[in-house]
């Protein structure tokens, strides 16, 4: 595993010393927490930019909202733009390619969920447990992977997730289609991971879709019902979690619900053990906004006992790249542990798969 001296916040400290401009594009949650951490370094903020067609006549923190080529007409192109929002969307990317082809960009790595920052002080104290999960990877690829990702969250440099990132296809290409028993789908959203696995998966014995958010699971059960026309399909509405009981939620706020959020209304809350009730589990999808340990932990049985195929997001908490595989190994030290990211920035969609 690579080693690392510096980090992204201690490199805009020293570069704003020296009069440089710092910019961020995009506002709302994820500029804020740039910020609060930017403020906690001493990094000033110079300006703010959408993209094309989000700029409309507005402020963010007492700033106004320019276009990027206001920006540069304003700082100049020695600025350093910072990307405050996560995206895997084509245009999206096509118009990052653009603005770092002009100035020094980088996409700074905050925790979605969690108070975690991924910087040198965090690297450090817990790069052992990073080297371990390192040394148990599977492939050349993944051990790459692991590198380019611990490097893109320390610097920002989306170079390093170019330079690893695969298609769907091709990390999907690592799982055994032809397993039986049970799919869950943990984090099933509108229903898009349930038709792409069960056009890949001919021989599930059902299939167990889990969401919490009430609008997602209309649409979940509207996208999936041809496939439940042929498969026993069970739609569960909750959170998965380590036990089961319910918990308060902000009502009503889309594909990020999760259970930090705290709220005025209550979501049920289950485990893997709970679902499966014995029954065989062939594959497991984990997308559960933070909750993947807990997750685990709610599924100890079926995974000590059934070994079934697992997909595990691990970018939600900055911990999830070590915590979530020495769980795993934990409950099966037979699994074969693999890494792979798909196209976003900065360092999201990016799973264990573990075989």
């Amino acid at each position: 595993m690579k080693t690392y001296k510096k980090d992204l916040w201690n490199y805009l400290k020293e570069q704003t010393s020296l009069g440089r401009k710092v910019v961020l594009y995009g506002t709302g949650d994820g500029a804020d927490k740039i910020i609060a951490r930017l403020d906690s370094y001493g990094v000033p903020v110079s300006g703010v930019f959408a993209s094309p067609g989000f700029v409309r006549n507005r402020t963010f923190h007492d700033m106004k909202v320019m276009s990027f080529e206001d920006c540069l007409e304003a700082f100049g192109s020695d600025l350093i733009v910072l990307m405050c929002f996560g995206s895997a969307r084509p245009e999206v990317i096509f118009y990052v390619d653009e603005i770092s082809s002009k100035c020094e960009f980088y996409a700074p790595d905050v925790p979605v969920y969690g108070n975690q920052l991924f910087e040198m002080g965090f690297y450090e104290e817990h790069r052992e447990d990073m080297e371990r999960v390192y040394g148990l990877l599977a492939d050349e690829l993944s051990r790459k992977t692991y590198d380019d990702i611990v490097a893109a969250r320390l610097t920002g440099d989306i170079k390093f997730l170019k330079d690893c990132e695969v298609t769907q296809e091709e990390a999907d290409s690592l799982l055994d289609t032809a397993r039986r028993g049970f799919f869950l789908d943990l984090g099933a959203y509108n229903g898009d991971t349930v038709l792409r696995y069960s056009a890949m998966f001919k021989d599930f014995d059902g299939i167990i879709a889990v969401e919490p958010d009430r609008r997602n699971m209309r649409k979940l059960q509207e996208n999936t019902a041809k496939i439940a026309s042929r498969l026993p399909m069970e739609y569960v509405q909750a959170f998965i979690s380590e036990e089961e009981g319910e918990v308060e939620v902000v009502k009503n706020i889309g594909r990020g619900t999760s259970m930090d959020k705290g709220g005025d209304t209550k979501v049920a809350t289950v485990t893997i053990d709970g679902l499966l009730k014995g029954r065989p589990a062939g594959f497991i999808k984990f997308d559960v906004e933070g909750a993947e340990l807990a997750a685990i932990n709610g599924g100890e049985n079926a995974i000590r006992t059934h070994k079934p195929m697992l997909n595990v997001a691990c970018y939600h908490r900055s911990e999830d790249i070590f915590t979530l595989p020495l769980r795993m190994l934990e409950l099966n030290p037979d699994y074969k542990i693999f890494m792979r990211h798909t196209p976003s920035i900065p360092a999201w969609d990016t799973c264990f798969y573990f075989v």
